[in-house]
């Protein structure tokens, strides 16, 4: 099984082919895809795209304060969605899962089409987030930053190692025969 299958598997996107997947009931989980095109098939505007998820407690000025810590301007809020580049994407969907209440957040490769300074962005706001958070990611700086466990499965068998990304490589050079 691979990563994004997995994941699809975690959040109810697909089902398992063997075994069992339980969350706890208080468990509300938002989910961030690798690949999120078809979020953005239509002609919203990147303003009215994020409203969609907005509650009672979101007025105009929270909307386009939630865009504006996304690194989006005044000016980029009538801009279109689809017509977004694939980072641009991506901050969208992290800016809809911060308006819904969730407490579980899982994301497949959040950090792909990122510049820089929205990765800073995201790993800032991630530091501060106070849920679980499930993800895969290839960016070893992204991964070092915020991974307190390391799920690593491997013939089958599934090792909760508990630690930083660093200390989990560690560990891994430590359990190699010496050569």
């Amino acid at each position: 099984m691979g990563k994004t299958t997995l994941l699809r598997c975690l959040v109810n996107e697909l089902a398992n082919n063997e075994g069992m997947i339980k969350w706890s009931e208080n468990a509300s989980i938002g989910y961030c895809p690798q690949d999120c095109s078809a979020d953005f098939d239509n002609d919203l505007s990147i303003f009215d795209w994020i409203s969609q998820w907005r509650t009672a407690k979101h007025d105009d000025l929270m909307v386009r304060g939630i865009l504006g810590r996304l690194l989006f301007t005044a000016d980029d809020a009538n801009k279109k969605a689809k017509n977004c580049s694939g980072g641009e994407k991506n901050r969208l969907l992290f800016g809809k899962l911060m308006m819904q209440d969730i407490n579980v957040l899982v994301m497949d490769e959040p950090t792909n089409h990122m510049d820089v300074e929205a990765i800073e962005a995201l790993n800032n706001a991630l530091k501060v987030y106070e849920g679980t958070l499930i993800f895969v990611s290839h960016d070893r700086e992204f991964v070092s930053s915020l991974a307190t466990h390391i799920i690593d499965i491997k013939d089958k068998k599934l090792v909760n190692f508990r630690g930083t990304y660093e200390e989990y490589l560690d560990h891994q050079a430590k359990m190699q025969p010496a050569a």
